[in-house]
């Protein structure tokens, strides 16, 4: 897990992405050149079915947690208004949804954070993580989740 902040001054990150392979350096220069506020909200391709991003709105509501992992896609997933609880931990992988790149997971131990406009986190395959939990009650959140093929 990485947690990272967006500014119009950086023209990079704390690490590079592009040593993670060269779909993360596409994901990397989109996340520096992006006009987010343009996307509207679904699916946009960015190499194909390589590097994409999902473009979510929704409103937040208090639940319980629910744990998902991916195989094949990290998910980098960046607010872009709002703020958002995640929580990540290790625990039971349930079997995979291969059409979707998307199991279930049942966690016991995990880290809570919470991630406020232009921050993002990469979770990498296989790593268990609950998105989509408010800070404080019920609230307004637009974020990209870029699915980075690993």
């Amino acid at each position: 897990m990485l947690i990272e902040t967006l500014s119009p001054e950086k023209k990079g990150f704390s690490i590079d992405l592009g040593r993670l392979g060269p779909h993360f350096a596409t994901a990397q220069q989109f996340l520096l050149t992006a006009d987010f506020d343009a996307l509207p909200v679904g699916k946009h391709e960015i190499d194909g079915e390589n590097v994409f991003v999902l473009m979510q709105e929704y409103n937040q509501q208090e639940k319980e947690p629910s744990y998902e992992a991916h195989a094949v896609y990290a998910d980098i997933q960046l607010i872009l208004k709002g703020s958002e609880r995640f929580r990540w931990g290790k625990g039971v992988l349930e079997p995979l949804d291969e059409a979707k790149d998307f199991r279930h997971a049942q966690v016991e131990e995990y880290v809570e954070f919470t991630l406020h406009e232009k921050q993002f986190t990469i979770f990498f395959p296989g790593e268990a993580h609950a998105p989509g939990l408010p800070e404080n009650g019920p609230a307004f959140c637009r974020k990209a989740v870029i699915k980075v093929r690993a």
